[in-house]
């Protein structure tokens, strides 16, 4: 309880209602619970008890018994907010803010923790938000998201941020429905020459597409890019056949019935982390990630 050594001393007297026996209660002298006291009605400007000196009694005047009520009430209020503080601590009670990525299905560690913390904890909210690379990004930023799931590469163009790994996926092409490439049972990158790749807008950044574009090089060959402005168009456009798209396997476009997912041993896999600000004092952070954590290292050993 966060209350001071004088409203402490006026709280016990007001009780007992009696200086000698409220003084034993804090374990200090009367003069001492009488000096405080003093000092407490000489800073309010006001008395708070009638004092009888002959027959060593006390009784509250009316200023003193609404203090007396409202100090009871502020000290169930404090006891409430360092009861809820510890919940939080354990990881019992808060509230945290997660960003995924557009059409992102989620992968089998995100599924079991957010289950796991249903089924157990339910006193902690969580709170999805679905975004690009480039919100993602900003949330963290800002403060928006506590913690995002994203590409490793795109949680290291974040300042002060720390990552754990979560999974890895593969990564692969979305070819339109009817498509001609669609015949053939495998796609490498040289069948995507004079095809019409779809790109993020530079501002998504993104990594792969770096790597492919040195790819089609080695190919003999530069891609016929088409830009979109984030991820969520640039799967709209593949299924509209617009052009070609790189996906990860894990998100909910490969299932489409516009497209068909081939997965690329070329382009090969994407680490996910859940990266979170090292400053960010939400302590469900800290659970959360340890969960997260303890979850990763028992599928790996499975």
């Amino acid at each position: 309880m966060f209350i001071d050594m004088k409203s402490q001393c006026f709280m016990e007297a007001a009780k007992c209602l009696n200086f000698t026996r409220a003084a034993e209660k804090l374990y200090i002298s009367q003069p001492a619970l009488s000096k405080n006291i003093a000092a407490l009605e000489e800073e309010c400007g006001m008395k708070l008890f009638f004092r009888d000196t002959k027959r060593s009694k006390v009784k509250l005047t009316p200023a003193g018994a609404v203090m007396l009520c409202e100090f009871q009430k502020m000290e169930e209020i404090l006891d409430g907010v360092i009861d809820k503080a510890r919940r939080a601590e354990s990881g019992q009670e808060g509230h945290l803010t997660i960003g995924l990525l557009f059409g992102q299905i989620f992968n089998e560690i995100t599924r079991e923790v957010l289950n796991h913390i249903d089924d157990s904890y339910p006193k902690i909210e969580i709170e999805k938000l679905t975004g690009g690379f480039r919100d993602l990004r900003g949330w963290l930023e800002d403060g928006t998201a506590d913690m995002v799931v994203t590409y490793e590469e795109e949680a290291q163009l974040v300042k002060g941020v720390l990552y754990e790994e979560v999974a890895e996926t593969p990564l692969g092409f979305l070819i339109p429905k009817g498509h001609p490439l669609t015949r053939k049972r495998t796609i490498k990158i040289r069948d995507l020459e004079k095809q019409r790749i779809i790109f993020p807008d530079e501002k998504e950044t993104f990594a792969i597409y770096d790597h492919f574009r040195e790819l089609c090089m080695l190919e003999g060959f530069v891609p016929q890019e088409i830009q979109a402005v984030d991820l969520n168009h640039m799967n709209m456009m593949a299924e509209m056949g617009r052009g070609i798209s790189i996906a990860r396997e894990d998100t909910m476009v490969t299932r489409s019935p516009n497209v068909k997912y081939y997965r690329s041993e070329e382009l090969g896999k994407v680490r996910l982390v859940a990266a979170w600000k090292k400053d960010n004092l939400n302590p469900i952070i800290t659970f959360y990630h340890n969960m997260y954590e303890e979850i990763y290292q028992k599928n790996k050993t499975e």
